[in-house]
């Protein structure tokens, strides 16, 4: 308790040293001048200095509080030793009392009390011994009373002195709760913490948007299908960005490639990207082929075409061409296998169109529920590895051809 107490002595000590070394720093303009003493101040000049001191003074309402229960603690623990040592005291004298007040109890003389005697002589003899059994069984109880009246005594000064430290306690448990009153800064609130809770998982629910983006593309039909394909595509994008925007990510690949370090990190965040640049395609084939027709477009206008105009074009070419990518669809090898399979069952081939997606959608939201969890990221690594190889990295080459035979005819 004393170690803590002094630690914390230092550490006001320290914190005000540093207010007043942030103070000075702040007030002093003389020992430096120009812009970047300028930006510094006003770096400073905020909510440090205040938290400095809210600090300090926190942590110095904590260590007089320590030293208070301290000192408090090393009385009552000595009077507490005290006590102790008279109870057993006490204890030891009520056991020789109690002894001896059975031993009197038992002496034979007490029963001489209603007998009848032959002569005065006798019977004169027999009270005399009677008085004197009755005496020393008096003795004997007063001194147990006394005995046990002491060890009550001590036994009554030490519940008092357990109340005390009780209360001595709750007392301090208290005002070391008000130290940080109106010091600590306030807890983030709910929106802050969502909204550290995204930033942290950025990639993941990026990752789970462009999943279902691209099941609904396949899902829907007419322009909503459209939309959700180009969706797909620019979240596919944007979760690839978030992704080796991690600089953890970067190094792990980075350590793959070049020092063969190919653990599950590297195989998690390879195969991660890969799908992210897959689900990229079918936006980037509507994008070529949709600035291809507006770059054509523009060559053989009779007249000069504006910003505006060629960018109108673009627009409306690119979302002709998703139309089509996504009425035509992409090669499904496997469907095609399984669908022959079957017997040609046209039900079963489209079905097996939805195999990939759905995949993709619960990988990416149990990767979210799971966190960190080993064995289900894992699992996700392996099944989208499956995915890209079997479904997604076979439709993604036909797509590609497609679109470069129509851009580069």
């Amino acid at each position: 308790m004393n170690s803590l107490q002094g630690k914390l002595t230092r550490s006001a000590s320290a914190l005000k040293t540093a207010h007043e070394k942030i103070e000075k720093l702040i007030g002093e303009s003389g020992f430096w001048e120009g812009d970047a003493a300028v930006a510094f101040r006003e770096a400073l000049d905020g909510d440090l200095p205040k938290y400095l001191k809210d600090a300090h003074t926190s942590v110095e309402k904590a260590a007089t509080q320590l030293g208070r229960w301290h000192t408090g603690l090393t009385s009552r623990r000595d009077l507490a030793k005290k006590y102790d040592t008279e109870a057993a005291d006490h204890k030891g004298d009520l056991k020789t009392a109690q002894g001896k007040h059975d031993k009197a109890k038992a002496n034979p003389d007490l029963k001489l009390a209603g007998k009848t005697f032959n002569s005065h002589a006798e019977l004169d003899a027999a009270q005399s011994r009677l008085d004197a059994a009755n005496n020393q069984l008096k003795t004997a109880t007063s001194a147990v009373n006394k005995a046990q009246g002491a060890l009550d005594a001590v036994i009554k000064k030490a519940k008092e002195l357990e109340s005390q430290h009780s209360e001595q306690a709750r007392k301090i448990a208290q005002e070391l709760k008000d130290s940080t009153k109106d010091l600590a800064p306030e807890e983030p609130g709910w929106l802050s913490k969502a909204m550290g809770w995204i930033g942290d998982h950025l990639t993941d629910i990026l990752s789970v948007a462009a999943a279902v983006a691209g099941l609904l593309a396949l899902i829907c039909t007419g322009p909503f299908g459209v939309a959700f394909l180009l969706a797909a595509a620019a979240l596919s994008a944007a979760t690839a960005a978030s992704r080796l925007s991690d600089p953890e990510v970067l190094a792990s690949l980075k350590d793959g490639f070049t020092k063969g370090e190919f653990d599950a990190d590297f195989w998690s965040n390879a195969v991660g990207f890969a799908g992210d640049a897959l689900g990229v395609v079918p936006g980037a084939g509507a994008a070529a082929r949709g600035l291809n027709g507006a770059v054509q477009s523009t060559r053989f206008a009779s007249e000069s075409v504006t910003v505006g105009q060629f960018l109108g074009r673009f627009a409306d070419d690119t979302v002709t061409a998703a139309g089509r990518i996504a009425t035509a669809g992409a090669a499904n090898p496997v469907g095609d296998l399984v669908a022959r399979a079957a017997g040609g069952n046209q039900g079963v081939r489209v079905a097996m169109d939805y195999v990939s997606p759905v995949a993709g959608a619960v990988t990416s939201g149990s990767g979210l529920v799971a966190g960190d969890s080993d064995g289900v990221k894992n699992t996700g690594t392996g099944v989208d590895a499956g995915r890209a190889a079997l479904f997604d990295g076979p439709g993604a080459i036909d797509t590609i051809v497609q679109n470069g035979r129509l851009v580069f005819r």
